[in-house]
């Protein structure tokens, strides 16, 4: 674990703002928490890096704070650590070991090891954090309808899944103006979920109705 906190600690305080802001989150259309996030970048070409950083406070008291580290211009997962205070506590963390995810998740009961898959398209989306999906920019342009990624959740129980992207243009009621938008589903089904950005690139919204969730960028 300290190797990770190394590694996710080196020189991202120095690095190129990519984005930052806040987005306020709901659970079954009732808001729960906000988020505050910040992206920033080192060095260019196979040599970047790119670290996000998110701080989640839920009304019930928890707290989430998580940092991500990925490499090169396809920001391919490096390293990962996310942390729950409050009512409940947990570390988990992982680095990247050829084409495995090595994982150690320190919870009150004690501490136990996993492993994940590592692949190039493989990305964290972790339960209750909607900056991770900022990396979707990625894939906006047309061409890129029928990307598949691999996902997975460090903390969440649910088991690594893989999605078929389907991109396109989206008209997005903001505070009762209509926005346009660039809208990345997480498959052909609308439950699935989805990332809408704006015309900036900005990640501005996520909504996953399977687990009721939905974050709504405010800053």
């Amino acid at each position: 674990m300290l190797l990770v906190f190394l590694l996710l600690s080196s020189g991202a305080a120095s690095g190129q703002l990519v984005d930052s802001g806040r987005f306020l989150l709901y659970l079954n259309d009732r808001e729960v928490g906000v988020e505050d996030f910040t992206i920033q970048r080192l060095g260019s070409g196979d040599a970047q890096r790119t670290y996000a950083r998110g701080n989640v406070t839920m009304h019930d008291g928890r707290v989430f704070r998580t940092v991500l580290q990925m490499v090169g211009p396809e920001m391919a997962v490096a390293a990962y650590q996310v942390s729950l205070s409050g009512a409940d506590t947990a570390v988990a963390s992982f680095v990247r070991a050829g084409d495995r995810l090595r994982a150690t998740v320190v919870e009150p009961e004690g501490e136990r090891f996993r492993e994940h898959r590592a692949r190039p398209t493989t990305v964290v989306f972790d339960e209750g954090v909607a900056h991770h999906y900022f990396v979707l920019g990625l894939f906006t342009a047309a061409g890129d309808v029928g990307r598949t990624l691999h996902t997975f959740a460090p903390l969440s129980e649910e088991p690594e899944d893989t999605v078929e992207l389907r991109v396109g243009p989206h008209a997005l009621d903001i505070g009762g103006a209509m926005v346009e938008t660039t809208r990345v589903r997480l498959g052909a089904d609308d439950e699935a979920g989805a990332a809408w950005f704006d015309g900036s690139g900005r990640l501005i919204r996520v909504a996953l109705p399977l687990h009721g969730f939905a974050a709504e960028r405010v800053r």
